[in-house]
C-alpha cells in the first residue's frame, strides 16, 4: 500500500525528531572520560623541551603537547607543595583555604577534586612517592579516594609500576588517578647543605647539579612515557583527559639559594608547566600565552564533565581560553607564610604575597604588620627579577598595589583550617624530605 504525501511527510518529521532527540540527549549527557592528573614535584617549566629548553630532557612530555594545549604562563598559588596542592584540588587561594603548614588540613566543608569526582561515580586513586603526609591528614584525604598509596621516597619507576597496574585493574571503570612523582627536589640531588648558598658553590658545581636535575627530569619523563603507552595499549588513551603540571618550581642559584624551593615567590618557584590533553579538543598543539593559575584546573575539569561548579571556587574554567583567542586577561596571585619551625604552632615570620601580570610582578612582604616591603619587576626585560623598580616605576607600582589590596580584601567563604598534630615518625620523614628543620 502506497503512502500518501501527508503520511510520508509525517514519517520524515518523526524520523527527524528522533534523530534530533538523540543528538540533544548526547549533548546533555556528561562526557564519559577518565582523568589522569600527573604532578611532578619541583619541576621548572623552563627545563622542558616543549617550553624551549635546549637539552633533551622531556621527549615524551614534548610529544604529548603535540596533541594538547600547552600553557606558557601557568602560575602556582604557593612555592612549596602542601599549600600549592591544596589550592589545586579546591580552586581556592591559600588565604581562603588556610592551609599553609604540614600540621594544617582542609575542613570537611571544602569540596576537593577527588571528592567531587567520587560523587559522580568515579573510581579514585592516589599514588605518590612523597610519603611524608601526616597520618591524620591521610585519614582525612581518604574521604575522596578509593585507594591511597603514599610511599616514602619511592622512586619514579616504582610509582609507575603501581600506576600501570592500577590502570589495568580499573580499565573497565570510569576513573580518576592522581600520580605524584618526587624525583626532582634538592634532597634527591645529594647536595651538601653548605652548597645551597651561592657563595659556597662554584659555576662548575652549579653545572654538575643542574645536569643531575635535568637527568632526573629525563628519568621521570621516561616513566610518563610508560604510563601513556599503557593507556594506548589498553585502548584508554583517547578516552582519558591528561593534565600534567608541577606543584612548584625550583631555584637554581638565581637568588642566592641553589636547588631549593619555598620561602619566596620568585618566577623560578611559582611558574610551572601546565599541559592539558583532552581527546575532544579540536585545537591540537595549541600554545596559550595568556596567564592562568593552578586554581583554574578544577573548574576546567568541571566544565569538561558538565559538573556544576562549587560556589567557593576562585578559579575559572580554561575551556573558553582554549577555544578562543581573545579572553580577558587576569592577574595571578601567590602566597607564602613563614614559621620558625615550619608548623602553625611555631612563631610566625613574614608573609609574602604576589600579584602578577604577563609583564609585571609586585611582591609584598609584611612581618605581621610591623614592617612592609615591596618589590616590583618587569618580567619582559628582567625575567630573573634582579632589578627592583619600585622606586622608579611609581605609576605601575601604585596600580598593582591597589589591585593587590583589593584582592586581599575580597569576599571569602568562612573556612577555618584544621590543626592536625604530627607524630614524631612523620616529623622525621618531613625532615629527611627537606620540609622541616
Amino acid at each position: 500500500m502506497s503512502l500518501s504525501k501527508k503520511q510520508r511527510i509525517s514519517i520524515l518529521l518523526l524520523f527527524c525528531l528522533i534523530v534530533f532527540s538523540i543528538i540533544f540527549l548526547k549533548l546533555q549527557r556528561p562526557p564519559q572520560f577518565n582523568i589522569l592528573l600527573i604532578t611532578i614535584d619541583a619541576l621548572r617549566a623552563d627545563h622542558l623541551g616543549c617550553y624551549g629548553y635546549k637539552q633533551n630532557t622531556s621527549p615524551y612530555i614534548d610529544n604529548l603537547t603535540r596533541e594538547a594545549a600547552l600553557f606558557t604562563q601557568a602560575i602556582s598559588q604557593a612555592s612549596w607543595t602542601y599549600p600549592s596542592i591544596s589550592s589545586l584540588v579546591t580552586s581556592t587561594y591559600p588565604s581562603t583555604h588556610g592551609v599553609y603548614f604540614w600540621d594544617q588540613d582542609l575542613p570537611d566543608s571544602v569540596p576537593t577534586l577527588p571528592q567531587i569526582l567520587k560523587e559522580k561515580d568515579y573510581y579514585t586513586g592516589f599514588i605518590s612517592g612523597h610519603g611524608g603526609i601526616p597520618k591524620k591528614v591521610i585519614a582525612r584525604l581518604r574521604r575522596g579516594f578509593d585507594t591511597f598509596d603514599d610511599i616514602f621516597m619511592a622512586k619514579a619507576d616504582e610509582i609507575t609500576q603501581k600506576a600501570a597496574l592500577w590502570i589495568t585493574d580499573n580499565r573497565n571503570k570510569r576513573f580518576f588517578l592522581w600520580i605524584h612523582y618526587m624525583d626532582l627536589p634538592n634532597s634527591r640531588l645529594d647536595l651538601p647543605e653548605e652548597k645551597l648558598f651561592i657563595e659556597n658553590i662554584t659555576p662548575a658545581e652549579i653545572n654538575t647539579y643542574t645536569l643531575k636535575y635535568d637527568n632526573a627530569i629525563r628519568y621521570v619523563d621516561n616513566q610518563i612515557g610508560i604510563i601513556l603507552e599503557k593507556l594506548k595499549v589498553l585502548g584508554l588513551y583517547k578516552n582519558t583527559i591528561i593534565i600534567l603540571t608541577a606543584d612548584h618550581g625550583q631555584q637554581i642559584c638565581e637568588h642566592r639559594l641553589c636547588f631549593d624551593h619555598g620561602g619566596f615567590l620568585w618566577e623560578s618557584l611559582i611558574k610551572v608547566p601546565l599541559i592539558i590533553f583532552y581527546p575532544k579538543f579540536f585545537f591540537k598543539n595549541k600554545i596559550i600565552i595568556q596567564q592562568v593559575q593552578h586554581i583554574d584546573i578544577l573548574p576546567t575539569i568541571c566544565g569538561i564533565l558538565k559538573i556544576r561548579k562549587s560556589k567557593i571556587f576562585e578559579g575559572r574554567s580554561l575551556l573558553p581560553l582554549i577555544s578562543k583567542e581573545n579572553v580577558h586577561p587576569t592577574y595571578a596571585f601567590s602566597e607564602h607564610k613563614e614559621s620558625k619551625n615550619e608548623l602553625s604552632t611555631g612563631e610566625l615570620g613574614p608573609t609574602k604575597l604576589s600579584i602578577r601580570s604577563l609583564e609585571w610582578k609586585l611582591i609584598y612582604t609584611t612581618n605581621r604588620g610591623k614592617t612592609e616591603e615591596y618589590e616590583l619587576y618587569n618580567l619582559k626585560t628582567d625575567p630573573q627579577e634582579f632589578n627592583n623598580l619600585v622606586d622608579i616605576e611609581e605609576e605601575q607600582f601604585s596600580f598593582l598595589k591597589v589591585k593587590l589590596e583589593k584582592w586581599m580584601k575580597r569576599p571569602k567563604p568562612n573556612i577555618i583550617a584544621l590543626t592536625i598534630p604530627i607524630d614524631e615518625e612523620t616529623k622525621e620523614k618531613l625532615k629527611s624530605l627537606g620540609y622541616l628543620q
